[in-house]
């Protein structure tokens, strides 16, 4: 195993903070599956192997925990939620939330995607014919909408773009910290700094305004909200969750069910734009359905095509790019000896180009999902809902979404790229074109 000292990383100083996901694709390429990092005190492991990271996510994850400066960090946003909690009270939410995901209300989602979807190609079709949109906004905006109405009954077609914005404004922030973790304090009034707070205030606003309104409402809903204020110990009868804990599961819920989602359509669009013949193909299969409705979820086992075309994108663009846990206990990954207290880097972005599980891995080729041809991919080779216990708990919901938008949108317009210079990847929280991505609309 190579293990790399500060002293070796000065050249890749630049790269490691502008091009996190190049930097471990190229430690790979160059020192194996296995590399070390020391990194003042503490040691680093990048794995890239199916095996090791099997063994972190699922055969050993009890040794594994969020106490990671990734998810510490993300927490000054989202508290202590399902995403950045860890041990029992993870188990006990993961539990309670489970429900809201079963495949019995994953059947139902239609009846929020496609209300959302005809509002979003309504207000396309007022666009004049050769005006600019920001897709990257847009897919912001109709999965924010879709995961509100979808897990909590709320509206959030007016508040989107608001609300869309205070995320990308604290998600950022969540990064500049990372990047920079000698910088000033969060409660220093700096510009920075203070965007961050009034962004933090809006979500904060909004979340609790949404649970008042929950309370003060005699209908009962059947939904995730729902389920949170209606917990109850099974011993004493009391609330399991106080308002604070049900806003982080709130909060969690609506940046992680809608920015990751957002992200992956995103680049799907732009893959799509690249490859027209691959267009054709999914606008074909599309062509298939009913044209006097969006499609359905009883549509989606007819397009096989279409949901290959998310998965290959989500292989290329995973929006969870970077996976960190450390390590509570001594192990061995790939016959070396891993200390306790190590942290623990695996980078979806990377495993997804590994040579020996991916044949031209850097193309396009969403024919690896079709006719069972995944199946011979290994499990821990492809990670975009992460893997073991801590999978993702919206993995079905956002394959079902991702199919049925992709679809929907092709059967009115094909998205062209309205910049001919190539578009850069942030390595955010999740993966975002730079500047967003400008595409033209396309009536088909």
């Amino acid at each position: 195993m190579q293990v790399l000292s500060g002293k070796d990383l000065l050249p890749y100083l630049s790269q490691i903070r502008n091009d996190t996901p190049g930097f471990l694709l190229e430690c790979s390429r160059r020192y194996g599956d296995l590399v070390g990092f020391k990194v003042g005190r503490t040691q680093v492991y990048f794995i890239n192997h199916p095996d090791l990271i099997r063994r972190v996510l699922q055969d050993n994850h009890h040794n594994y925990s969020k106490d990671t400066i990734q998810y510490n960090t993300l927490a000054t946003i989202t508290g202590r939620g399902l995403l950045t909690s860890d041990g029992e009270e993870w188990l006990r939410h993961r539990r309670m939330e489970q429900p809201a995901f079963a495949r019995s209300r994953l059947a139902r989602l239609d009846q929020v995607i496609a209300p959302a979807l005809d509002a979003m190609l309504e207000r396309w079709e007022r666009h004049p014919a050769d005006e600019v949109l920001d897709i990257d906004r847009e897919m912001m905006a109709v999965t924010l909408e879709i995961v509100g109405q979808a897990l909590f009954s709320i509206d959030l077609r007016r508040d989107a773009p608001r609300l869309t914005q205070a995320v990308l404004t604290a998600l950022d922030h969540v990064i500049y910290r990372a990047q920079n973790p000698f910088a000033p304090p969060d409660w220093v009034p700096l510009p920075r700094n203070l965007s961050f707070r009034k962004a933090l205030s809006q979500l904060d606003q909004a979340v609790y305004e949404i649970l008042e309104n929950r309370r003060r409402s005699s209908e009962q809903r059947d939904d995730l909200l729902g389920m949170l204020i209606e917990a109850r110990d099974e011993e004493s009868g009391g609330a399991v969750l106080t308002d604070r804990q049900i806003r982080d599961e709130i909060i969690t819920l609506l940046i992680a069910g809608h920015e990751t989602v957002a992200s992956a359509l995103t680049w799907s669009w732009y893959l799509l734009a690249q490859h027209n013949e691959i267009w054709e193909q999914m606008r074909d299969e599309v062509s298939r359905l009913s044209a006097d409705r969006p499609p359905c979820y009883t549509d989606l086992e007819r397009l096989p095509f279409t949901a290959a075309v998310f998965s290959e994108a989500l292989r290329l663009y995973p929006p969870a790019w970077l996976i960190t846990r450390k390590a509570l206990g001594e192990d061995e990954l790939g016959g070396q000896k891993i200390p306790a207290g190590s942290l623990i880097v695996i980078s979806p972005y990377v495993i997804h180009r590994h040579p020996q599980f991916w044949e031209d891995a850097e193309v396009f080729l969403p024919q690896r999902f079709l006719n069972g041809r995944e199946r011979a991919i290994p499990r821990y080779a492809y990670i975009p809902f992460g893997g073991g216990p801590r999978l993702c708990i919206g993995n079905n919901f956002a394959m079902i979404e991702g199919s049925l938008i992709l679809a929907g949108v092709t059967q009115r317009y094909r998205l062209e790229l309205a910049a001919e210079r190539p578009v850069r990847v942030d390595p955010l929280v999740t993966l975002r074109p730079h500047h967003g991505l400008p595409m033209r609309l396309r009536e088909v």
